[in-house]
């Protein structure tokens, strides 16, 4: 499915639906609800009109931080070691950061302080298929000094399909919300190529 008729089908919820360009969640039962934001589209990866994809290699660790690959989650980090983020995205739906995969969501209703649970889909570009044992971890905030205090886990399911059930995520406060998908956390940042990748979206709890 193009992202242009599922940009299309979620400003048609926006408008539908509520204030603000919030979309609807799925199947979501009466009452405010929050969700993505909409948007014109996400076309950081499409300098010309064409997608120009970071192709991926091989996943290798990093020694020179002890094996440990994280690019920072939501703790604190000497300036030197905070890495270069992309925009944050609108809609449910764009390319992370380095263009290396094409990253999509849903949720469960979305309200402050409901367990929500996000289903997570993450294709790689170059060479293209299903982002494969990604182990998908979220870095959810409201600002940077207001983090949510969940612990979800992650699970692909079905295993090698490239989709990723996140939960619980809990919102505990209304405001727009940042959540950053961070895929391949164990593989070194260091190469263009390396597998570690993160895209960050919107997301707006009534």
């Amino acid at each position: 499915m193009s992202l242009l008729s599922s940009r299309a089908r979620l400003v048609l919820f926006a408008v539908a639906c509520g204030p603000l360009g919030v979309a609807c969640g799925s199947d979501a039962p009466a009452g405010l609800v929050g969700g993505a934001v909409a948007d014109g589209g996400d076309m950081h990866c499409m300098p010309n009109g064409t997608l120009a994809a970071q192709p991926v290699g091989m996943c290798l660790s990093d020694n020179a931080d002890g094996g440990q690959a994280d690019d920072g989650g939501a703790d604190a980090a000497p300036a030197s070691t905070i890495p270069d983020y992309g925009a944050t995205l609108y809609g449910s739906e764009g390319y992370d950061d380095d263009c290396k995969y094409h990253v999509s969501w849903t949720s469960t209703p979305i309200r402050k302080d409901a367990s929500v649970t996000f289903t997570v889909t993450v294709e790689q570009l170059d060479p293209a298929g299903p982002a494969t044992g990604a182990d998908v971890s979220p870095e959810v905030f409201l600002t940077p000094t207001h983090p949510s205090l969940s612990r979800p886990t992650t699970t692909e399911t079905p295993a090698g399909s490239g989709v990723y059930k996140i939960g619980p995520v809990v919102f505990n406060a209304s405001g727009l919300w940042t959540v950053r998908f961070h895929m391949y956390e164990v593989c070194s940042d260091s190469n263009e190529d390396s597998p570690h990748g993160h895209a960050a979206f919107y997301v707006q709890v009534p």
